[in-house]
């Protein structure tokens, strides 16, 4: 009874999430496509906040989950657990390595009033693009590197 509580509950949660999605994301076309100005509207801002708390619940969750299930590895075998501090370590290096990479100079946006073209906020974006350059190739390297490994096994 309780695990499908907690099924009942994430599938609703889910379908609530995507149908506001949804919602959200024709709403915004709907009217965007038929303005004529480039004026900020609240189609677009709605949108924004929107895509804004979904990723914050996903971060928190995330965190939330992964503290759980190293509490719960810890309990269980705690010499395994410096393999999840080496992991940490690791992106936490990879992140400050990425922020020193980061360009703060300032863009010559045209027509842009907006406060975030500052040094932090630049190194910050260049910091996260970065990261996930790396990720990314490092995840094409790990599917690539599998593929051939299991092509080389399988003519032994």
């Amino acid at each position: 009874m309780r695990r499908t509580f907690f099924n009942r509950i994430s599938t609703v949660v889910l379908w609530l999430c995507t149908l506001i999605s949804l919602f959200l994301a024709l709403w915004f076309y709907s009217v965007y496509f038929t303005q004529t100005s480039d004026a900020e509207t609240r189609e677009i801002s709605a949108l924004l906040y929107w895509l804004l708390i979904l990723f914050i619940i996903t971060v928190c969750t995330g965190l939330i989950f992964s503290c759980f299930h190293f509490i719960r590895q810890w309990k269980e075998n705690p010499r395994k657990i410096g393999r999840s501090i080496t992991i940490i370590f690791i992106y936490g290096l990879l992140l400050f390595v990425t922020w020193l990479l980061g360009s703060g100079k300032q863009l010559p946006l045209i027509g842009y009033k907006g406060g975030e073209n500052t040094y932090f906020w630049l190194k910050i974006t260049d910091m996260w693009l970065y990261t996930l350059y790396v990720l990314l190739a490092l995840s094409l390297l790990a599917l690539f590197g599998g593929i051939i490994w299991s092509y080389f096994k399988k003519v032994d």
